[in-house]
């Protein structure tokens, strides 16, 4: 797994994430092991390739609402093992409407990124893409459209760390484990590490 931002851009998202977020961040750590640099090194990881280019030209609530990304298990030979392996299957459990929903809020961001529109329903939500195989605990955050609403994002972030670190109690166990298993939640882990390294530089 590659790091998917430059240095010079992970300062860019931390300064972006500490301008418009910190209240909330700092609110929301308190009582938890975990850093606002955390925080930032995740979202650099996640989804600031996305929208580092567009914080000059977007709103903080513009490029939240757009952070609708990941087309896995549509997108041309990728899989998933997750719900929902595809929009199909997404269709079938929850209907039109919905589905319908999600696809729209997909294509205004692929619109942002000068793609043609899919019919394709996207599986990462918020900042953090939060996966959208939580839409079976957690239908409301993504049929209300929750993942605008940055304090909604942080929420879920948290709260899943909090959970991992209760049993790993490590940060670097934690972070993997936030991701998954495997060798690619190892590279996960180490690329957030060197982020939160970079967003600690930035005051």
């Amino acid at each position: 797994m590659t790091m998917p931002l430059t240095k010079d851009q992970a300062h860019g998202a931390a300064q972006w994430m500490k301008s418009n977020f910190r209240t909330p961040i700092n609110s929301a750590l308190k009582g938890t092991p975990f850093s606002i640099d955390l925080l930032c090194g995740i979202a650099c990881q996640e989804s600031a390739i996305f929208w580092i280019s567009f914080v000059d030209r977007l709103s903080p609530a513009e490029i939240l609402g757009r952070c609708v990304l990941d087309a896995s298990g549509d997108f041309p030979d990728t899989k998933r093992s997750a719900f929902p392996k595809n929009t199909a299957v997404f269709r079938a459990r929850y209907g039109d409407e919905f589905t319908d929903m999600l696809i729209s809020e997909a294509n205004l961001t692929r619109q942002l990124r000068g793609f043609s529109p899919k019919q394709w329903v996207y599986k990462g939500y918020g900042v953090y893409q939060y996966d959208l195989q939580y839409v079976i605990p957690d239908e409301a955050f993504f049929r209300e459209k929750q993942w605008y609403d940055f304090g909604e994002c942080l929420k879920r972030v948290v709260s899943e760390l909090s959970g991992k670190y209760k049993i790993y109690k490590d940060i670097w166990k934690t972070v993997r484990a936030y991701n998954g298993t495997g060798p690619r939640a190892t590279e996960y882990a180490n690329n957030v590490v060197q982020f939160t390294a970079y967003a600690s530089e930035v005051p």
